[in-house]
């Protein structure tokens, strides 16, 4: 999470400038993916396809890889010699990032992420990005995609002011007209400065939580429980007959944690998912690509090892079932953001999208 720069823009002389900048800064600038890295690549992508959609692949599959970019800075308007109808204002670049972002948003991998976004701007425009940078939820009612569920998500997330400005952090700097680039990085090295503090402060935060956020050594190891048919229900590796109140709370073929999967607890916990499966398997097989849902609601407690145990146990023992995705409450999946081996589940988790 926050590894990476990704620079677009057609000024030469600021990129160079931007680039030296950075190194300096010691941010890596991502270099090797055309299409989040070159617009000239973008553009005859565009120019052939007359729409993003392998600029939107190309970044869901990077932030899968890295998390969230540490920055995106980017020119604010690009012409890339599309019909009026397609890019009336010539933001197509822009809208489809924060379009990508706003899905995100809603997505419980993200959720609690923050996007920097810098723009690069003439001065005649300032007045524009300056609104953007004050009230992002105003600019997002406006974005509209031909995807009515895509548009669904935009309205709802643009209802939520706060937590809108909370997650779109803006800035931008202006394109000098008189050649004065040493202005003009002297602002940028302030944001720059500006998103690492906030960041290390955030890192620091999660790591103190991390340490104290709970005792669990009084909480016992989760009890693993599959109902594996209509009649047969399976916890802890042992099978019997669903009862009623078992049939009315789990659906078949889901995956239940409850209790702790800590420290403390992750040993024990992995043997029960193993025999759990082993015995499910025995009643009614699971298919090697079905769709397979392990559930660890906020009811249940995780600590700093689960992402790391966890991810071990679904790259292992797990990793022929390819249709297997984690359900994780709001707080533990926070909590799972927190982890050191958050990587380890990271694409496992259910977007909700």
């Amino acid at each position: 999470m926050y590894e990476k720069t990704l620079l677009l823009t057609q000024d030469k002389r600021l990129e160079q400038s931007i680039r030296l900048l950075l190194r300096t800064k010691k941010k890596e600038v991502e270099k090797d993916l055309p299409l989040l890295s070159d617009i000239d690549s973008i553009r005859r992508d565009i120019s052939q396809f007359k729409n993003t959609l392998h600029l939107r692949r190309e970044f869901s599959t990077y932030v899968k890889s890295f998390g969230f970019p540490f920055m995106i800075i980017m020119d604010y308007i690009i012409d890339f010699g599309l019909p009026k109808e397609m890019d009336p204002d010539k933001r197509k670049l822009f809208r489809t990032f924060l379009i990508a972002f706003t899905i995100l948003a809603k997505g419980k991998g993200y959720d609690s992420a923050r996007t920097n976004i810098v723009l690069i701007t003439d001065p005649r425009l300032e007045a524009n990005v300056a609104g953007i940078k004050a009230e992002p939820a105003i600019f997002l009612q406006k974005l509209k995609t031909q995807d009515e569920r895509v548009n669904e998500i935009i309205e709802s997330f643009s209802r939520e002011n706060t937590r809108v400005k909370e997650y779109f952090n803006f800035g931008y700097i202006l394109r000098p007209e008189g050649g004065d680039y040493n202005r003009v990085i002297e602002n940028l090295e302030t944001i720059v400065d500006t998103i690492d503090c906030y960041i290390q402060a955030e890192e620091r935060t999660q790591r103190t939580a991390g340490m104290t956020e709970m005792i669990t050594d009084d909480i016992e190891a989760a009890s693993v429980i599959c109902r594996a048919t209509e009649e047969m229900i399976v916890v802890n590796g042992i099978p019997h007959k669903v009862t009623k109140k078992e049939r009315e709370q789990y659906r078949k073929k889901n995956i239940n944690l409850i209790g702790a999967i800590t420290s403390r607890t992750t040993k024990t916990v992995g043997e029960r998912i193993i025999s759990t499966f082993s015995a499910v398997n025995r009643i009614s097989p699971f298919k090697k690509d079905e769709k397979i849902f392990i559930n660890v609601l906020d009811s249940s407690v995780i600590d700093g090892s689960f992402a790391s145990s966890m991810g071990s146990l679904l790259g292992g023992e797990l990793a022929p079932y390819t249709g297997i995705s984690l359900q994780v409450g709001t707080e533990n999946c926070r909590r799972l953001q927190r982890s050191p081996g958050f990587i380890a589940v990271r694409d496992f988790l259910i977007k909700n999208l």
